[in-house]
């Protein structure tokens, strides 16, 4: 039997061996067990296990070329696989998905670096040393230019609810981790000395009992934290929503005549009036009104608006009159219209914001009252790179060829600075844009900076997804958003142009929800329904990604460690890995 301060380097079989497989190929194996738990194949059973191929190659001695090239593979062949729909959005798109797939497979070799370092140098437990390195690289892709919080391992599970109510604690991160340490768990289950001979005969050794001990309590744990939560929820009926999901594609989207459109929408509102209840609101997807809204200042003068019009337009038609008159038509017939149906609407359309300092050009959510002058606005704050802002574009022009834009209409949007909370009688909504549901930073905002200390009661994200056309985006999408519900326990409503369309409650539980096509064809329908409103809080809203940060600090504390403590233990300080018994 291995001693304990050799078992993790001389563990049995190919896996620490240089005979074998080549490691590419077990990168690439788990490549594609990971890609199939998630849509479209949803085999989220399968990410139990799914990273144990990869973890194989931590504690290996092949040549360090072999091991980082492998890990690469394998994350490009992942990666490649799970944003492919990115290729949808242009027929030149296919660069753009290279190149994100090929930044984001830089994330598997280096957490094979992070990790090998925990594991040969400081003589941790692979099932420390992964999960935590795995979980900080998770948490730093949420922010890497603006974050990419998709394909968590978390977000494989997102119909199991027992499992994913411990998010309210942790965030989604707490599920990663628990699935990583699962994975490293097994990993330890074959390469470690397993057995020892006593008197009663062979036993699990110490080692192997304590892991097995250590995965039946975290998983015990966040099942049994997730059932109480489950069954000591208490929902009360808030305000009955109807959600607009048009079916329009992009390249529709962008040629259809904007008459045509309002028409459209105009079919979808009296879908909404002419169920058996009335709605309280009416929810429209992002930027699904086509003529956009314009708001001027009213200091500004009629010179700087003109300033401002010929930056924009060298058109002589385009002047501060046409403008003024452009804007009060425009505020005039989505008030009219809510005035008419009697309804509050949620309109997401484009701002073109006249200041004294400039235009402002913002993606927004305007909410329209019957009877009120003052709509409400919400402005997105987390901006997509390449879709609606191109950064570095005047220092690198050939950008562009990154986006689905060609000739002068490149996207300049800008941000909002603070989240915004819309009033609807004596419930508080917040409008996550587009992609922002998926970010959790971006959406705790809109709980941790109330001045007030109060909650939104409702989450709504309007969204415009018909540049992925019938692809897995879509649901994946709605995996992810799921995540947001629970870590606030707030329900989500979400309207979205092509889907999904949905109606979640605080549990992550999906009520109702309209999926993008049927038969081939994308559905024009309107997803009506009550909103429950969630009265419980969790600690996530309050202390954000603590478990991330956490894990992150340890990472890097591990760098300039894993050269100083070589030398300490050289001196006699043992490892660590003896100190706990965990080899």
């Amino acid at each position: 039997m291995s001693s304990p301060s050799t078992a993790v380097e001389v563990a049995p079989g190919n896996a620490t061996g240089v005979r074998g497989r080549h490691p590419a190929v077990q990168a690439v194996a788990s490549a594609l067990i990971l890609w199939s738990t998630f849509p479209p194949a949803n085999w989220g059973w399968l990410v139990w296990a799914a990273l144990v191929p990869l973890f194989l190659l931590v504690p290996s001695r092949r040549s360090a070329r072999s091991l980082y090239f492998g890990a690469w593979v394998g994350g490009f062949a992942f990666w490649g696989l799970a944003i492919q729909w990115i290729r949808l959005t242009d027929s030149s798109a296919w660069l753009a998905w290279l190149a994100m797939a090929l930044a984001l497979s830089l994330f598997w070799p280096l957490f094979l670096a992070l990790a090998r370092l925990g594991v040969h140098r400081m003589r941790l437990p692979l099932m420390i040393a992964a999960p935590v390195v795995w979980v900080a690289l998770e948490y730093v892709r949420a922010y890497v230019v603006t974050g990419f919080p998709w394909y968590y391992l978390a977000h494989s599970q997102y119909t199991v609810l027992p499992v994913i109510q411990v998010s309210d604690l942790t965030g989604s991160l707490g599920v990663s981790l628990l699935i990583a340490v699962v994975n490293a768990w097994l990993v330890d289950l074959f390469t470690l000395p397993l057995l020892r001979p006593t008197p009663q005969g062979a036993r699990l050794t110490p080692a192997q009992t304590l892991r097995l001990v250590t995965v039946l309590l975290a998983v015990s744990a966040t099942l049994g934290y997730g059932v109480f939560r489950l069954r000591t929820a208490e929902f009360r009926p808030g305000p009955r929503v109807a959600l607009l999901q048009s079916g329009l594609v992009q390249s529709l989207k962008d040629s259809k005549d904007y008459d045509e459109i309002v028409a459209l929408y105009r079919r979808l509102i009296n879908r909404a009036l002419s169920a058996a209840e009335r709605p309280d609101l009416i929810v429209w997807p992002e930027t699904s009104y086509p003529y956009g809204y314009v708001a001027i200042d009213p200091s500004l003068s009629r010179a700087e608006l003109g300033r401002q019009l010929k930056a924009v337009s060298s058109s002589s038609t385009f002047t501060p009159e046409f403008r003024l008159q452009q804007r009060d038509s425009i505020a005039a017939e989505l008030q009219g219209w809510t005035d008419l149906v009697g309804v509050p609407m949620l309109v997401g359309s484009l701002t073109y914001d006249h200041r004294p300092g400039g235009l402002l050009k913002f993606n927004s959510a305007i909410l329209f009252q019957p009877g009120s002058r003052s709509p409400q606005f919400a402005n997105k704050m987390h901006l997509v790179p390449f879709g609606e802002y191109v950064p570095l574009i005047e220092t690198f022009p050939w950008l562009t060829a990154l986006t689905p834009y060609h000739g002068t209409h490149i996207p300049s949007l800008d941000r909002g600075r603070a989240p915004v909370w819309l009033t609807l009688g004596p419930y508080r909504l917040a409008a996550a844009i587009c992609f922002e549901d998926t970010v959790p930073q971006v959406v705790r905002r809109f709980f941790s900076e109330a001045e007030d200390g109060r909650h939104p009661d409702i989450l709504l994200n309007l969204s415009n997804d018909g540049w992925f056309h019938m692809s897995s985006e879509h649901e994946m999408h709605l995996a992810v958003s799921i995540f947001r519900a629970v870590e606030n326990r707030v329900p989500l409503a979400r309207a979205a142009n092509t889907g999904v369309s949905a109606i979640v409650d605080g549990n992550g539980r999906v009520l109702q929800s309209l999926p993008t096509s049927k038969d081939g064809k994308y559905l024009e329908d309107v997803v009506s329904g009550i909103v429950p409103l969630d009265g419980r809080a969790g600690l996530y809203s309050r202390w954000g990604d603590w478990l991330g940060q956490t894990c992150l600090a340890v990472t890097v504390g591990l760098i300039p460690l894993s050269f100083v403590y070589p030398k300490f233990r050289r001196r006699g300080g043992g490892s660590i890995a003896s100190h706990t018994h965990l080899s």
